[in-house]
């Protein structure tokens, strides 16, 4: 049976059972398949995160405390809903960390990006195609045009502390390459970019 009719089945059997996927089977829905799913259930329904987030979380926890607390406060079953899940699909952005309140918030769109950093851009996808090593901040200028990040998943996508990550951003904006918006209010309207 496919993942999609295992999921529809178990949904329309126990409605308020808590969805518990893997990463096969939320990588096996198409575009559609969470179409269908969101347009019939809504945010209603919780899921855990897949085991492919969690891991993430696990890092996170351990390299960011305060953040995993300000995502998750003790709730350690990591439920979200239902509509996020095209973003946990491999080669998704994850669950976005995009609305923190007690901590600066470093999620990026590509509209973040100031016409500085823009002009920079074609000669940092110029040294990768001759295939020359590219800094922290480079690599994230190019993550940061291609689809929207937070420099969490950045970090643990390319195995660079927290810290390198945040001091990455603080030189961006120094150079008058990037905006920053730390606060939760000034990053709503970028969201659902």
């Amino acid at each position: 049976m496919k993942a999609f009719d295992t999921i529809r089945k178990q949904l329309r059997e126990h409605p308020d059972e808590v969805l518990d996927l893997n990463d096969t089977q939320v990588d096996a829905l198409s575009a559609r398949d969470i179409e269908i799913l969101q347009a019939e259930y809504g945010g209603s329904v919780l899921m855990h995160l897949p085991p492919r987030e969690r891991r993430f979380m696990e890092w996170l926890k351990t390299e960011d405390p305060g953040v995993y607390e300000d995502l998750w406060g003790d709730d350690s079953n990591l439920l979200i809903s239902l509509s996020f899940l095209q973003d946990l699909q491999e080669g998704g952005p994850g669950f976005r960390i995009c609305e923190l309140e007690g901590h600066s918030n470093y999620y990026f769109v590509p509209r973040h990006i100031r016409q500085e950093g823009s002009e920079a851009l074609g000669a940092i996808l110029a040294k990768a195609e001759r295939g020359e090593e590219l800094a922290v901040e480079e690599v994230l200028m190019y993550e940061i045009v291609r689809a929207p990040i937070d420099i969490w998943h950045f970090c643990y996508r390319y195995g660079v502390s927290v810290l390198r990550g945040k001091e990455a951003v603080r030189q961006l904006s120094a150079h008058n390459w990037l905006v920053h918006l730390p606060l939760r209010e000034d990053l709503v309207p970028y969201i659902d970019e």
